[in-house]
């Protein structure tokens, strides 16, 4: 498996260190998504694609008394979150749930989360409408979604999703139902990061 396949689903020994250089590189990412979702005290929040874990760490101490969902498909990066939240002090790790998923089928019920987030991740969702349409079953109404997405990130088919992500992924949100969708480019570690923002529907 070459390097890209292994940042597109991490496996085996070379996947943990995939898992550690994604850690150390973003953080920064993260931890801007994790500020554009404002989690509130006592939300419940989900983190699909949480890679090492640095992210589900981030999102517990965002705010007092949070719930924190994650889902992942690769099995090291579970095993990596895992022994990263165990870390955390106690009153914390046990308010953090982690399942190995895909966006596509997520094992909750309709409405259960305020906030969900993604960082380099939702490029990879298969296939991105039903994806998109799982994830705005889960949110409540009104509920928010933060993803970021870096210029390099892999694509499940190969490449990156490189300078124009937003023409595909706007579109994509909208189409899904989303609303009040709010995006921008910014400067990381000598790169750039798209960043959106979207708001599922009140209903009516």
């Amino acid at each position: 498996m070459d390097l890209d396949q292994q940042f597109a689903l991490p496996r085996g020994l070379g996947g943990a260190l995939v898992g550690a250089l994604m850690a150390r590189r973003h953080g920064p990412q993260i931890r801007a998504c994790v500020a554009d979702l404002a989690p509130a005290a006592g939300e419940h929040v989900l983190e699909i694609g949480f890679g090492p874990g640095l992210g589900l760490a981030v999102l517990a101490g965002a705010a007092a008394d949070l719930l924190v969902a994650g889902v992942d498909p690769s099995e090291p990066m579970l095993t990596s979150a895992r022994r990263r939240t165990r870390r955390l002090g106690s009153g914390v790790r046990e308010r953090i749930e982690l399942c190995q998923a895909t966006a596509d089928d997520l094992p909750w019920p309709d409405g259960t989360f305020d906030g969900v987030c993604a960082t380099n991740s939702v490029q990879l969702w298969q296939p991105l409408d039903a994806s998109l349409a799982e994830v705005r079953r889960v949110l409540r109404p009104g509920g928010r979604l933060a993803v970021s997405v870096l210029q390099q990130a892999v694509l499940h088919d190969g490449g990156s999703a490189g300078p124009h992500y937003d023409d595909v992924l706007l579109p994509a949100l909208k189409e899904a139902g989303f609303t009040e969708v709010q995006s921008d480019w910014r400067p990381v570690g000598g790169s750039r990061a798209l960043h959106v923002r979207a708001v599922s529907p009140q209903r009516a």
